[in-house]
């Protein structure tokens, strides 16, 4: 079963990533000592990988909870991650770049209110930095490796005024049930090309 899942992860990951393939280096992890875990080939290549960029594994279904208060109609979307990530580019990095792309989506260009760890409630702002988001982290290892499992939740509560509050409960009606794709966006800091990302995609569902 772990094999499966490895390998479902690498098709994802060497299929999504931008340019990456070009630059993705082959596994150093050679002539281990006596005793020592061997990493299988797929475990090896997933270890590569995350010399170059942190991996989302097991991108879940994300749910944006739709309402209507008045004439605002309400999408508050519950944001799940799960990144596995090289334990010295977790540590050395200054800059762990997670960004999502709302284009071709009902959330795209709308405004939203995020509240911070630090209590404040912000206006059309989100930390960008993996390292300035409130998250457990925890080791653990691929193939006798250790590696970083980080993982959060944080919500986004989008939202959009309209004329009337039939205008709103009728757009509340027409996504309630839709499915959409969000794309999550990664990177390291610094790199020697920053316009690469790694880029998964999971599925949103709006309900109500």
């Amino acid at each position: 079963m772990k094999k499966i899942i490895l390998s479902a992860l690498l098709i994802t990951v060497f299929a999504s990533c931008k340019k990456l393939n070009d630059v993705l280096p082959a596994s150093d992890i050679s002539n281990p000592q006596t005793g020592a875990v061997i990493p299988t080939a797929e475990e090896g290549k997933l270890l590569a990988s995350l010399k170059v960029t942190p991996v989302v594994e097991n991108a879940q279904q994300q749910i944006v909870k739709a309402s209507v208060s008045g004439t605002t109609l309400n999408l508050a979307y519950a944001e799940k991650v799960h990144l596995i990530i090289d334990k010295d580019r977790y540590t050395k990095s200054w800059y762990i770049v997670f960004d999502e792309d709302f284009k071709n989506t009902q959330l795209n260009g709308l405004d939203y209110k995020m509240k911070m760890q630090w209590g404040d409630t912000v206006l059309n702002w989100k930390p960008y930095n993996l390292h300035q988001i409130d998250k457990t982290v925890t080791d653990t290892t691929i193939g006798g490796v250790k590696v970083v499992n980080v993982k959060f939740e944080r919500t986004f509560n989008f939202f959009k005024q309209y004329a009337t509050a039939q205008e709103a409960n009728n757009k509340l009606e027409e996504i309630a049930g839709k499915k959409e794709q969000v794309k999550f966006l990664t990177r390291y800091q610094p790199d020697t090309d920053t316009t690469r990302f790694y880029v998964n995609t999971a599925n949103l569902v709006y309900t109500k």
